[in-house]
């Protein structure tokens, strides 16, 4: 536009100039069909120069009005996009310390930028497992892009509902290239559905990738044998490879104990006694017995006791045991020299049985408080 101008000023100047040169009046004259328009040289001069000047005026005041325009514009959606931001910020922040409840007054009303929008949806959904409400967890859940539903894998785990990504997990699952997050989730939906002749299946790759800790093996096979009707476990655990039979052993004789077959495993219990570092693990099978009529194993146990007195996972085990065959005097003077600070989460249940049942109620009542 400047340009523009001086090029006509430039040609304006020139026409000006030109008369005095050749030394002539000069006139201009301006011809189009039916109009003339005849004029001296100084009187066009001035109409082009005020012309130039009208124009330089409306360009200025169009650039200005534009400015504040897109000025105005430009800062409204700035401040928009703050707002959504900082909504975002304070529920991030307010799930890192677990307070929920604030995630939901910060997105509930807000919306976030677009980019995030299944992180909102993810941490509504995630404040609405913390206060019991799954089937506003579930929804929120259903609304997140697939794309990113493998992200929330753990909050469909956690809404008990996980057959909407299950197909999904088996393809990340039997991937070459599974992440051990990956197959322990899948591990944890197969469970969830109850897909047990898949986790069958799946379970060797499990034991090939080595991920798992013998305590998550345990809690993989308790879940799997406590599913199964009690006259099939052992057959299912038979049916085990012989290296997952190893992880599945603690989970096996729990599942037992449980059922109330203790003397089918009696025998591998009294090996247990005979080795100081599977005591703690004999105490843990046996703090989940409700029925028993092993005299074996309880002998077992009392003649290593008469050895060391002071064995506190046997002491345990042996009331458990006792419980289990209603001597509940016994049991109730062996919690109170074997329970502590370190055990009572464990056999609160079973030392408030002993308690109850030995005539001790306002002792059962301290072990809930």
């Amino acid at each position: 536009m400047i340009g523009l101008i001086i090029l006509i000023v430039a040609l304006v100047l020139v026409i000006g100039v030109a008369p005095y040169v050749i030394n002539e009046k000069g006139y201009v004259l301006f011809s189009f069909n039916d109009y003339t328009v005849e004029g001296t040289m100084f009187a066009f001069i001035g109409t082009v120069i005020l012309f130039i000047a009208v124009l330089l005026i409306v360009y200025k005041l169009v650039r200005y009005l534009l400015s504040i325009y897109h000025n105005t514009k430009h800062g409204f959606f700035a401040r928009s996009q703050e707002h959504k931001q900082a909504a975002i910020e304070q529920a991030l922040w307010s799930a890192i310390n677990d307070d929920y409840e604030h995630v939901e007054q910060a997105l509930s009303g807000n919306s976030v930028p677009d980019k995030f929008e299944d992180i909102r949806l993810a941490l509504l959904a995630k404040a609405a497992l913390a206060s019991n409400q799954t089937d506003k967890a579930l929804e929120h859940l259903f609304e997140i892009s697939p794309e990113h539903q493998l992200k929330v894998a753990k909050l469909w785990l956690a809404s008990g509902d996980s057959s909407a990504i299950e197909s999904q997990m088996r393809v990340s699952a039997e991937s070459k290239k599974a992440t051990p997050l990956e197959l322990m989730l899948y591990t944890e939906v197969l469970v969830q559905q109850q897909h047990f002749s898949t986790l069958e299946d799946f379970l060797p790759k499990l034991l090939r990738k080595k991920i798992f800790t013998s305590e998550q093996w345990t809690r993989v096979f308790s879940a799997y044998f406590s599913a199964q009707p009690a006259e099939e476990i052992t057959n299912k655990y038979k049916q085990l490879p012989k290296k997952l039979q190893a992880y599945a052993h603690i989970a096996y004789l729990m599942s037992m104990t449980a059922t109330g077959k203790l003397t089918v495993i009696e025998g591998d219990l009294i090996k247990m006694v005979k080795h100081n570092d599977q005591h703690e693990q004999l105490a843990y099978i046996l703090s989940g017995v409700s029925s028993a009529d092993a005299i074996k194993l309880q002998i077992s146990i009392q003649d290593r006791l008469k050895k060391d007195e002071n064995n506190n996972a046997l002491l345990l085990a042996l009331a458990c045991l006792s419980n289990a065959q209603g001597n509940y005097d016994l049991a109730a003077r062996v919690f109170d020299k074997a329970l502590n600070l370190d055990n009572k989460k464990q056999f609160t249940q079973q030392a408030a049985l002993s308690y109850k049942n030995s005539a001790q109620a306002e002792k059962a009542l301290v072990l809930y408080q």
